[in-house]
Formats: C-alpha cells, structure tokens, sequence
C-alpha cells in the first residue's frame, strides 16, 4: 500500500529542516501538511512509497472556523 512522508526542507516554526512528518495514508493529507509548512515559511517535498504504519488526519473542533488537525 502506497503511503506518503513529507520531508521538510526549509526550517518551519520551531522545525528544522530534514524533519519528516508521516507516513500519511492519503497524499492529500500529505498536502496538507505542506501547505502547512508553507504557511510557515517553510518547505519540504512528498515522498511515496512503503513506510510503516500510516496516520491520516482529520479536522476537530477548535472553537473556530478551520478546525485543528490531529492524528487518528
């Protein structure tokens, strides 16, 4: 099953470059954390292939418009 990590490439936040966030199930969820990143300041590519046990994310109730990501 194919899976997705994103690898950052450019220090974000309080993240530094070569940090890999994953294995997502879902590239979509792989695009968004780029986007993230991106929103940040930050920059990083998507990989795909076999990495272990995935995550995937979904949106929960932040008392806002938007919703908070958290891994499941």
């Amino acid at each position: 099953m194919t899976q997705y990590l994103v690898r950052q490439t450019k220090k974000a936040f309080r993240y530094p470059e070569g940090k890999i966030w994953g294995p997502y199930l879902e590239e979509v969820d792989a695009q968004q954390r780029l986007a993230t990143l991106r929103s940040f300041g930050g920059a990083g590519v998507i990989e795909a292939g076999e990495f272990g046990t995935g995550v995937a994310l979904e949106l929960v109730g932040a008392g806002g418009p938007g919703g908070v990501m958290a891994g499941v």
